[in-house]
């Protein structure tokens, strides 16, 4: 736990037959190179902006938090072999210098067609503030080699003190919403949105922007639904991706006596029917895996849909647990 917020290790295997990636510093030192001069220029084919788009609905995001760079590409160019396109980074997590490379490595081995691709990155609440989040901004660009960001979103509404500042974490937010706005003004950002918000900081950011959020990604899961958050977001034409959809493997979601009746009947695991109850919903969820096994389970929750009885089902499964930070102590 990092300043009072949970940081969860995704670690993920996949069963693909793959040489390593070409892991030499060159690259890096390109990325370096570029962060130094604040330039988001970088002499490769990862130059290209990333695609103006929040990645297709109904699909699944391959989060990247926390491993360690050379993980952390290897991981990636796996998750790309196998299907995934919708990758989800943040400054704070140190995964993305390992994103660009990755990606020119799925490139030149065929795995997909860059067009294809969402990247998700995100502003820390140590960088909250006008010119912090510009910064940070060009850091990100720096890092994933990238002319513009696909989607840049603001991590946490505020830092997670003890002793909470109201004014000036509500300052802070409309500083740094202010940032987001003048960089997708200036093209370097196609898609802003927010992250761990709330109804009460959402709806006062709604009340002052200039430009609509267009993604909230947020903790979701069956047993911590936030149904209102989520009604508020589609009256608004908000996207929702959905962080820890699996509740971090908690026994207590995926024993459920409901999803383990459901996975014998339907011939499905209780991950895959808590994925796809998400994907039902109109999520996107952003999932992680520790074995490849368990990797292709979570892309098989593409494949078959919940009847509308077992949808009720998994919903009756809410009890109000989070499994990460709550935000609602951020004032």
């Amino acid at each position: 736990m990092h300043h009072g917020v949970l940081v969860y290790k995704i670690i993920l295997f996949f069963g693909v037959s793959l040489a390593p990636p070409k892991m030499g510093l060159s690259r890096r030192g390109v990325c370096a190179a570029a962060a130094a001069l604040s330039s988001s220029v970088c002499s490769s084919s990862a130059t290209q902006a990333l695609p103006p788009s929040l990645g297709t609905l109904g699909t699944l995001g391959f989060g990247t938090c926390c491993d360690e760079p050379a993980a952390a590409q290897l991981l990636v160019l796996q998750a790309l072999a196998a299907g995934y396109t919708l990758l989800d980074t943040a400054a704070h997590y140190g995964s993305e210098v390992a994103v660009a490379p990755a990606i020119d490595e799925a490139i030149a081995r065929g795995y997909l067609d860059k067009r294809d691709l969402t990247v998700v990155t995100k502003i820390w609440f140590d960088s909250m503030g006008y010119e912090k989040a510009l910064a940070s901004a060009r850091r990100s660009l720096a890092n994933l080699c990238a002319d513009r960001l696909d989607t840049l979103l603001v991590h946490f509404p505020g830092p997670p003190d003890a002793i909470q500042e109201p004014r000036r974490n509500a300052q802070l937010r409309a500083e740094t919403w202010r940032a987001l706005e003048a960089l997708q003004a200036d093209g370097l950002v196609a898609t802003i949105g927010i992250s761990n918000y709330n109804r009460r900081h959402l709806r006062e950011l709604l009340a002052t922007c200039r430009v609509m959020p267009r993604v909230l990604q947020t903790e979701l899961h069956p047993r911590f639904q936030q149904t209102e958050l989520v009604e508020y977001c589609a009256e608004h034409a908000i996207a929702v991706q959905a962080h820890c959809p699996l509740a971090h493997g908690s026994s207590q979601l995926l024993k459920h006596p409901t999803l383990i009746r459901l996975g014998s009947e339907l011939g499905r695991s209780p991950a895959q029917l808590a994925l796809r109850w998400s994907v039902q919903k109109g999520h996107t969820p952003i999932v992680h895996a520790s074995t490849s096994a368990r990797a292709k389970e979570n892309l098989q929750s593409l494949d078959f849909e919940l009847s509308a009885s077992a949808m009720a089902a998994i919903d009756a499964l809410e009890s109000g647990e989070r499994v990460s930070f709550d935000t609602n102590l951020i004032a």
